[in-house]
């Protein structure tokens, strides 16, 4: 008998745990790449006609490109105008990124579900309008003074076509390109039927012999697992489970949104003074500042230096942990020298942000790091604690039912 109960119990943590957690690694880190390959597009330069020279199928480099869809060319390649400049992308085996007009670049957004961000493949996608908004990045090919896009080496392509802002995409992506739930990821479902059916089928076969009835109720019992959350007593520790992990996921897309600004400022000795200047990479100038807000007229203090600040001027740290009573400020966005000091404005590039954060970003990202893994922690207990009030009931239902 102990031996059948062993066997019940692999079968759950195999089917119930260990299938669907290796299923949820794969689908986060499928996201995170995704997301790093954006912030790794934000970063190469806008393709255009010097980009391509007259040689055959020769690389040129990575760029990135925005633009509408001008036509379809075969089964595998799409033209892309931004109305003076044309370039062409190799879809084949290429995943399309989908980002709809709606709500998922803010955290009421995200929380909501709204303008959720979807993967499919190209050849899945059987006709778009022209028109249509697209953003391509990767590596650019010459082909007879045309530039191509296409997949080459480790560089993949990456193609987003959207109906929000060119504006918004890096903060939609960053909010909405990751797993709503990772446990619910496609290797879940089958295996956890998988699961289940093979518990039940484990317990129908026990029953034979009566000296097996515990295992077989031990069996059918955990069978019944995936259903036990639902039930009573136990039920709202499963809304607890949701409210927390919902929170760690909110936490993380906290985390990457007030690190962004930082990918154009690397770390180097020096970085942590008042002012760093840069350029975008369409040679626009690009500058973080350290220092305290004026409100009248609105601006940021850095070294006896005063920068005006724009208006709308968007806030990414509002009550993140670590921001609460930080005295300093840190202020990005492109900038023109006025006067004795200098204006901030909205960079020109689509990519880049015009942005404020209360505090220092590294000590909120962290902040926000550390609470995302409290959240998921305490999401977990609450599960684990639904399950230990739930299956022992279940058991003890069965064992009254079942003779």
């Amino acid at each position: 008998m102990t031996w059948y109960v062993a066997l019940a119990l692999g079968l759950a943590v195999l089917f119930y745990a260990a299938i669907p957690g290796i299923g949820g690694l794969l689908a986060r880190g499928r996201w995170r790449v995704f997301r790093r390959t954006v912030v790794d597009v934000s970063r190469y330069p806008t393709a255009g006609p010097k980009s391509a020279g007259r040689e055959p199928n020769v690389f040129v480099g990575l760029y990135r490109f925005f633009g509408t869809l001008e036509a379809i060319q075969g089964d595998d390649r799409i033209w892309i105008t931004n109305g003076r400049f044309s370039v062409a992308a190799d879809l084949r085996d290429v995943r399309v990124y989908l980002l709809p007009e709606g709500g998922g670049g803010s955290e009421a957004g995200a929380d909501a579900g709204e303008g959720d961000l979807r993967s499919v493949p190209w050849s899945s996608i059987f006709s778009l309008p022209e028109g249509t908004p697209v953003l391509v990045g990767g590596a650019l090919f010459s082909e007879e003074g045309r530039g191509v896009f296409r997949a080459h080496g480790r560089n993949q392509l990456l193609v987003v076509i959207h109906d929000c802002p060119r504006e918004s995409i890096m903060e939609r992506v960053i909010w909405g390109g990751r797993h709503r739930n990772e446990y619910m990821n496609p290797f879940t479902l089958p295996s956890v039927a998988t699961g289940a059916l093979s518990l039940v089928i484990l317990a129908y076969s026990l029953l034979a012999n009566p000296e097996n009835r515990i295992a077989a109720l031990v069996s059918l019992t955990v069978g019944l697992a995936p259903v036990s959350p639902f039930l009573p007593p136990g039920f709202p520790l499963y809304f607890a489970y949701r409210h927390f992990w919902k929170k760690a996921r909110l936490m993380r897309a906290h985390r990457d949104v007030v690190r962004l600004p930082l990918r154009y400022f690397p770390r180097l000795p020096g970085a942590g003074r008042a002012r760093q200047a840069t350029l975008l990479p369409d040679m626009e100038p690009y500058i973080m500042i350290r220092g305290t807000l004026r409100s009248d007229p609105p601006a940021i203090v850095s070294e006896g230096v005063a920068a005006a600040l724009p208006e709308p001027l968007q806030e990414i740290s509002e009550g993140l942990p670590g921001s609460e009573r930080a005295a300093e400020c840190v202020v990005f966005g492109a900038y023109r020298e006025q006067g004795d000091g200098i204006a901030l404005s909205r960079p020109e590039d689509p990519m880049a942000e015009l942005v404020l954060v209360r505090g220092d970003p590294e000590t909120i990202a962290g902040a926000c790091d550390r609470a995302a893994l409290r959240g998921e922690i305490v999401s977990a207990l609450f599960i684990a604690l639904n399950i230990a009030v739930n299956l022992p009931l279940v058991f003890l239902i069965l064992s009254l039912l079942v003779r």
